[in-house]
């Protein structure tokens, strides 16, 4: 068995430098015949016995990008090659794509780990479309122009921390439900906000910044739950403990510091971080039991659904015919956009709402 290497290319390291590479061929552009050059992600790596001769070994490499996946086969020298990288590894691989019973595959020649400073992460991992810079900084303003003193130290205190705000950048908001790609969950949250202040604008008894915080705050224990570094995957504390409890724990780890938080305050926020997904069917411990906790749980299965659906539109825009495959979040197939309404819905996409940081005269604290 080969012994497990130290980790390296952990090129999401909260706070690092992004790099960017020279990468320009991706997996969706190998063509049967072509031979290639390029830096993949090493998803998978296993070492076989080949079939017509069980004495000798090949090294098996699934290869990807954020365009896809393909196999890739080393035949000479793989006992020696497997040792020099490991999976979530970045390689730059030269080799021959040929045809396998009608599938891709790489016949790999030669390979070798790249640095961390030639790695673009968006290069191998699916990100957010939207400019993660600049949804922070409408975030953070709009928290500054909070009248709610306890509300505005609390988020503050999250999105001053240095370590928290490198997270909130890059984590998604899911592993494939919704939001599955670097950077999701700031997306996801900033596009609850936005419905709350719409939402509070129609419902005026609502309390504002107590829902816009429930919306920061509701996923927040997705920092630790997930790995975004090198893969997208499930922490070992996110599997054992899962989002909501780490969230509590970063709810109140924050709130030990402030001195004096209103404990009513603070118990609202713990029950909309307990109580958003809704059902106890769907994970909840308890119940929404007031209405910006209600309010937060129809928003969040608004904003994840309807983004679910159109990841799957955009997935199966070159599939025939007015249906798209089985959404597998919402377990079922999906009917297409009428004709025309694709462009237009990915136009007004592409705008970013104006942030609006100024005082919220409706908000109290309730």
């Amino acid at each position: 068995m080969t012994p497990a290497l130290p980790p390296r290319n952990l090129f999401y390291a909260p706070g690092a430098e992004t790099k960017r590479s020279m990468k320009d061929l991706y997996v969706r552009d190998l063509a049967a015949n072509q031979t290639i050059s390029s830096s993949f992600l090493v998803r998978e790596k296993t070492l076989r016995s080949r079939r017509n001769d069980p004495t000798k070994v090949y090294l098996s490499i699934k290869l990807g990008d954020r365009t896809g996946e393909i196999e890739g086969r080393v035949w000479d020298n793989a006992d020696r090659l497997t040792g020099e990288f490991q999976a979530h590894d970045v390689i730059r691989v030269s080799g021959k794509v040929e045809l396998y019973q009608g599938t891709k595959q790489l016949n790999i020649r030669s390979l070798q780990l790249c640095p961390t400073a030639e790695v673009d992460p968006a290069d191998f991992l699916p990100s957010t479309s939207q400019d993660v810079d600049r949804m922070y900084a409408d975030l953070l303003a709009r928290v500054k122009g909070f009248n709610n003193e306890w509300l505005r130290k609390l988020l503050l205190s999250l999105l001053e921390d240095p370590e928290l705000a490198g997270r909130i950048k890059l984590a998604p908001a899911a592993m494939m439900m919704h939001h599955a790609y670097v950077g999701g969950l700031l997306e996801h949250i900033t596009s609850l906000v936005e419905l709350a202040r719409r939402i509070a604008d129609h419902y005026p008894a609502l309390d504002e910044e107590l829902l816009e915080c429930g919306a920061i705050l509701h996923d927040i224990g997705k920092l630790y739950e997930l790995e975004y570094s090198r893969s997208l995957e499930y922490s070992t504390r996110g599997r054992l403990v899962g989002h909501m409890a780490i969230g509590l724990e970063i709810l109140r780890e924050k709130i030990s510091v402030l001195g004096g938080f209103p404990s009513d305050l603070r118990y609202r926020l713990e029950h909309m971080i307990l109580s958003h997904h809704g059902e106890y069917e769907l994970g909840s411990p308890v119940l929404p039991a007031f209405p910006e906790a209600m309010a937060l749980h129809l928003m969040d299965q608004l904003d994840s659904k309807l983004q679910s659906m159109d990841a799957q539109y955009e997935r199966d825009q070159e599939l025939p015919g007015d249906w798209t495959d089985r959404n597998r979040a919402l377990r079922r197939i999906l009917l297409k956009p009428a004709a025309g309404a694709s462009s237009a819905r990915k136009e007004k996409g592409s705008e970013t709402p104006n942030a609006q940081p100024g005082k919220t005269e409706r908000s109290s604290n309730r």
